[in-house]
């Protein structure tokens, strides 16, 4: 039986104020009126809509601040791509990591299916030996505490906020796996290019010393955009996570990139595929594409199709466990409001399973939740707060 609890906060000024700004997920309608005075911040402004659950907004935000258009093909260029096809991305990465030690994914911070899509390939990958999960966006602060408390907070990460992110946490730990931070450790002194090689050095050391701890270790790299790039910048020749990882330990990671071939990539390799999932496009000997991007050297690139929608939500959220549960009817706070879903019996400062902003009662806009029971959290814009019990 749901229990049902009304907190009216009725706040005004000041306080409602103080109680909008302790949150860390900012409502659609203010990260559009920064836009509007600071039109610099699409980066942030796509991430901040990410946190909420609005991810067209986010590739929107996101293109019109660092995206080019996408020149068209050279003739001989399309026909080339034309002649490969589509596999089903998440077959073929599970059947080629059967024979890999590491294997290294990354994902653009704004795009919350890259994590989705990870945390996919993590019950099979585990079954296949993998038992690490390094990730760059765990801080060291917090490595420690994760063990003991097992689910993921504020602190846990910069970008861990996002509840794609967390859901990706929460599987690997459901799946055995052990977290690693690897970020840290690094100068920040120097121009820019030597912070980068500085940062990168640090990076794969750190992940090599998981394999001098366990020598058979099976390690997946979740991390962001070119340090899955196995070879230097044909620019700049920075190198970058995945080339000193391999001259550090011997051993060729297989590198997959999500983030050349998605929506709001402007890429002009990203075609129209014959396929609704994920894919890697093959050629006639079964190679794979890779050749999206002269700066990411990757042995694979993962094709997302444009999202489809379902009840406000792209359809890639939801899973045969994970499915849409409106929840507007229940709403009695004043709209706009925020929807968080927090796990039963986790506190205020964990992180959201799923965030939705609901705009008016009609607003058929669902949560994406899997069975199990969840403490729900209303949020208007004008402070208001209400608390309720959902069973799925």
């Amino acid at each position: 039986m749901e229990k049902l609890v009304l907190v009216a906060l009725l706040l005004a000024g000041a306080s409602a104020h103080a109680q909008q700004a302790a949150s860390p997920y900012v409502f659609a309608d203010d990260i559009a009126a920064t836009l509007r005075t600071q039109p610099d911040q699409n980066q942030q402004a796509a991430w901040q809509y990410s946190r909420i659950g609005r991810y067209q907004a986010a590739l929107v935000a996101h293109e019109k601040g660092v995206v080019p258009t996408p020149r068209p093909l050279p003739h001989a260029d399309s026909l080339a791509f034309a002649a490969y096809r589509p596999t089903n991305a998440k077959a073929y990465i599970l059947k080629r990591a059967q024979h890999e030690r590491i294997l290294i994914i990354n994902e653009a911070h704004h795009v919350p299916r890259h994590r989705a899509f990870t945390a996919s390939l993590l019950p099979e990958l585990a079954a296949q030996g993998y038992h690490y999960l390094a990730v760059e966006d765990l801080l060291e602060d917090d490595s420690l505490n994760w063990a003991a408390r097992r689910y993921p907070v504020q602190a846990t990460g910069s970008y861990v906020g996002e509840p794609n992110f967390g859901n990706l946490l929460r599987t690997a730990q459901r799946q055995g796996y052990q977290l690693r931070c690897y970020n840290y450790g690094f100068s920040r002194e120097g121009d820019w290019v030597a912070r980068i090689r500085a940062r990168e050095m640090a990076q794969a050391r750190n992940i090599q010393h998981i394999l001098l701890a366990d020598p058979k270790a099976k390690i997946v790299v979740h991390c962001g955009y070119s340090h899955a790039s196995e070879q230097p910048d044909p620019e700049d020749q920075t190198r970058w996570l995945a080339s000193y990882l391999r001259e550090y330990t011997g051993i060729d990671p297989f590198t997959v990139d999500q983030t050349s071939l998605s929506e709001g990539a402007g890429n002009p390799y990203y075609q129209p595929q014959p396929m609704r999932e994920s894919a890697v496009l093959l050629d006639a000997r079964g190679r794979p594409f890779s050749t999206a991007d002269k700066y990411m050297s990757v042995d694979a690139y993962v094709y997302h199709p444009p999202a489809a929608y379902i009840q406000g939500r792209p359809t890639w959220l939801f899973t045969a466990k994970r499915q849409p549960v409106a929840v507007a009817s229940r709403v009695q706070v004043p709209y706009p409001c925020q929807v968080l879903a927090y796990v039963a019996g986790e506190p205020a400062e964990a992180v959201p399973v799923d965030i939705i902003e609901l705009a008016t009662k009609a607003d058929a806009t669902a949560l994406a939740l899997a069975p199990g029971r969840y403490r729900v959290v209303v949020r208007s814009r004008s402070g208001q707060v209400q608390e309720f019990e959902l069973k799925r």
